[in-house]
């Protein structure tokens, strides 16, 4: 071997090292950066002529596990589902209230005040705290049902700002991918471009869990979790059109946009193209979940009214008169409209303020003049109400109105339980992805020892030019 070629060698394996130094400070400098992948360099031994030649940098190579990257987006999209669900449950327990709180408070109030009427029915502060009372217990019940309405309303604002996220995120991907690839035909590096690419794709996760496939010219083609298109050559445009305002009678049927995809409707339930993740979940709650508790919360209502509007409980009413609760001032219809709880009002019969009189509360809302002031029958006949096992419809179980209250309660706080576990295994399932990540990502202790092992090196090569040079000089002396 020459002196020339001892020198070329030397010099490439300076050249390597110096490259080494370069990655490896990059890798040490973003051991905290979220989305940056640990950079490895990539060396090859050089020949010319058939002769060795020293070593070449063939390039630096990004680590990352696709199959890890994959699971661990599919993750992303659950956690955020699960979340958002039982925040959901949460909010509508809190709104009902727990056993002595809020509608059971509010129900207990007028069983109070009914049976302290009853007691002296010649008094009419007992029965101003009836009428008070029933209007505390229509109140509360509205009060739910605006809560329920309010969260729909949040889940159809959420959706709208994921689709205006998921827009411009599949542009800023597909912008990246002509950048990218316009790079890598002029031979120059894209590693912080696809960084940057990673991160993007990965936020974009939460909203709907995507699959990425690369491409040879380095695009990345992203699918949805459930295999629909959304960015090949062009980004799938995302349709949304948000409600201006949010009602029981509004539904995915009528009155509410769905998504399309492209210009194409698309399914948003639990089998559609974009399921799995934050967006789908608020599809869920403002057109499954929310009109179901909607639904339930009605039926209360309807089971309230019509047990104070039994002839059993005031004979004095005719079939067409509402009795002491009313729907909206009128009396219940065979099929109510949605939103019962909301309109529920007391008849203002017995409220002064409204033209009514209190005395209605003790002889009967349809009586044509006052009884006698000590009769308590039509008073206690209103606690009778409240006790009276009865159905709420066919096939349903005779029960009393607190049993009903019970029954809804119950029902709210199972499915929150159930949302709340599923959360928690979505978010630590996340978590074992997000450590087995993490681990494949920059070990600053390996990164030291191989800046150690690349000074060695470099001293070597060093070396060896200082042996060459002082073997030419010797030459030269000669």
């Amino acid at each position: 071997m020459s002196l020339t070629s001892a020198l070329t060698n030397a010099a490439s394996g300076l050249s390597a090292s110096a490259r080494a130094v370069q990655v490896a400070s990059s890798n040490v400098a973003n051991a905290l950066t979220e989305g940056y992948a640990a950079r490895q360099i990539d060396l090859t031994s050089s020949t010319l002529g058939g002769v060795g030649s020293g070593v070449r940098v063939a390039g630096v190579t990004r680590l990352v596990d696709p199959a890890l990257l994959s699971a661990t987006r599919l993750s992303q999209g659950q956690a955020q589902a699960g979340s958002t669900d039982a925040r959901f449950w949460q909010s509508v327990e809190a709104l009902i209230g727990q056993p002595g709180q809020g509608v059971s408070a509010a129900l207990s109030a007028l069983e109070t005040a009914l049976i302290s009427a009853s007691e002296r029915p010649d008094l009419d502060n007992r029965l101003q705290s009836v009428a008070d009372a029933a209007t505390g217990l229509a109140q509360t019940l509205g009060t739910v049902e605006t809560g329920i309405q309010a969260l729909r309303a949040e889940a159809d604002a959420a959706i709208s700002r994921d689709v205006q996220a998921l827009n411009s995120g599949l542009s800023r991907v597909d912008d990246l991918n002509a950048r990218i690839v316009a790079l890598n035909a002029a031979g120059q590096s894209t590693l912080g471009l696809q960084d940057e690419r990673q991160a993007v794709v990965s936020s974009l996760s939460e909203i709907v869990p995507l699959r990425e496939f690369a491409r040879p010219d380095g695009r990345v083609t992203l699918y949805s979790g459930a295999g629909r298109l959304l960015l090949d050559i062009n980004p799938q445009e995302i349709g949304f059109a948000p409600a201006n305002a949010m009602d029981a009678s509004l539904s995915s049927a009528s009155g509410l946009s769905g998504l399309t995809i492209g210009g194409i409707d698309a399914q948003t339930g639990p089998g559609g193209p974009l399921a799995g993740g934050r967006l789908a979940a608020n599809f869920a709650l403002r057109d499954t979940q929310g009109p179901e508790v909607q639904s339930r919360l009605d039926a209360l209502a309807a089971d309230l009214v019509g047990r104070f509007a039994a002839p059993a409980t005031d004979p004095t009413l005719t079939a067409s008169q509402p009795g002491l609760f009313t729907d909206a001032g009128t009396a219940l219809a065979a099929a109510p409209a949605p939103g019962l709880a909301g309109r529920i009002a007391v008849n203002p019969l017995v409220l002064p303020d409204q033209g009514g009189a209190l005395w209605r509360l003790r002889d009967g809302l349809g009586a044509a003049a006052p009884g006698p002031v000590g009769d308590a029958t039509g008073i206690r006949n209103l606690v009778g109400a409240l006790d009276r096992s009865l159905s709420a419809g066919p096939g349903s179980p005779s029960q009393s109105f607190a049993q009903n209250l019970a029954n809804t309660s119950t029902y709210v706080s199972r499915l929150r339980q159930g949302a709340e576990d599923s959360a928690t295994q979505s978010a630590s399932h996340l978590s074992e992805l997000t450590q087995q990540s993490l681990a494949q990502g920059v070990d600053t202790d390996a990164e030291m020892q191989r800046l150690l092992s690349i000074e060695r090196a470099y001293a070597a090569n060093a070396r060896v030019i200082q042996t060459a040079d002082t073997m030419l000089q010797r030459l030269l002396e000669i």
